[in-house]
């Protein structure tokens, strides 16, 4: 699952979509990143959008509503302003240029590394064989251990990912969360 985000108003025209279908080349790259440019497209994972967006509503929580905040995080069609695309610009715009997405990087990864290794939920902590692997000695998901990784570890934040971010925003006129 992932959220498509599309500009209400951008400022410029979108590039040419390629002819072809080989979605990893550098022409459907080059495409993607020209939608985000142009204001008319950003797309992300939801493992990447959500820390995306908790960061954009922590640092814009001036303009981005607790309403805003939920609502971005479910592909349902919520609408953010041209107002508050205009103030979410400004704020990423100088958290880059100052260090604050870098730092907040930083400590976001620092934040997963620390994270506790959790129960398994397959074998609910046994080790032992449940569900895929019932009947064996030990459980498929955690190898025996009766633990795994946090899930926090599959929701990366990325200041690349910000600045992409970024230039959509400034060119959306106002966006939808779908």
């Amino acid at each position: 699952m992932g959220m498509d985000v599309y500009g209400l108003n951008p400022t410029s025209e979108a590039p040419p979509r390629p002819e072809h279908n080989d979605f990893d080349s550098e022409d459907w790259k080059a495409y993607f990143d020209g939608q985000s440019l142009s204001g008319q497209y950003f797309r992300n994972n939801c493992w990447n959008w959500r820390p995306l967006w908790d960061y954009v509503a922590d640092l814009c929580d001036e303009v981005i509503s607790e309403k805003d905040h939920n609502a971005g995080h479910y592909n349902d069609g919520h609408h953010i302003s041209k107002d508050q695309c205009d103030y979410i610009a400004n704020r990423l715009s100088n958290e880059l240029l100052n260090g604050g997405v870098k730092k907040y990087s930083k400590e976001y990864k620092e934040k997963q590394d620390n994270l506790p290794m959790v129960e398994c939920h397959c074998c609910e902590g046994t080790g032992k064989g449940a569900h895929y692997s019932e009947g064996k000695d030990t459980c498929h998901v955690c190898k025996g251990s009766g633990e795994v990784e946090h899930s926090g570890h599959h929701y990366p934040f990325s200041i690349d990912n910000v600045r992409e971010f970024l230039d959509f925003v400034k060119n959306s006129g106002g966006f939808e969360i779908c």
